[in-house]
């Protein structure tokens, strides 16, 4: 999911929690999203989808971790790129959004911006 789809959708009790580009997921701090792409422990997702009200008072205070890098996604195996695919990074910096620290660090048109 990190690295393949140009958009990714996440179901949460049924409900269309996020939809959208890979970047746009992946450094959302929507706690579902953030919990589950990021394979994080602390969030409202729990072994039986959800927690109980005892689980999350317990985690209120956590810090979260800081999100992982954006990996460069994964080029088509014929090498010609998908009609939606967009050059590393476009899509935080056309929002306003920092990605993670470190992410698309072997892209060196993205460092030149």
């Amino acid at each position: 999911a990190r690295t393949v789809p140009d958009n990714i959708g996440l179901l949460y009790h049924k409900h269309l929690a996020m939809f959208g580009p890979r970047e746009m997921l992946l450094s959302s701090e929507e706690p579902v999203v953030r919990q589950f792409l990021n394979a994080q422990r602390v969030g409202p997702i729990g072994m039986s989808e959800e927690k109980d009200a005892g689980e999350l008072a317990a985690e209120a205070g956590q810090e979260l971790p800081p999100l992982p890098p954006i990996p460069l996604q994964l080029e088509p195996s014929n090498g010609i790129p998908r009609r939606s695919q967009r050059p590393p990074g476009e899509w935080c910096e056309q929002h306003g959004i920092t990605p993670p620290p470190g992410s698309f660090q072997a892209d060196a048109a993205i460092a030149t911006r």
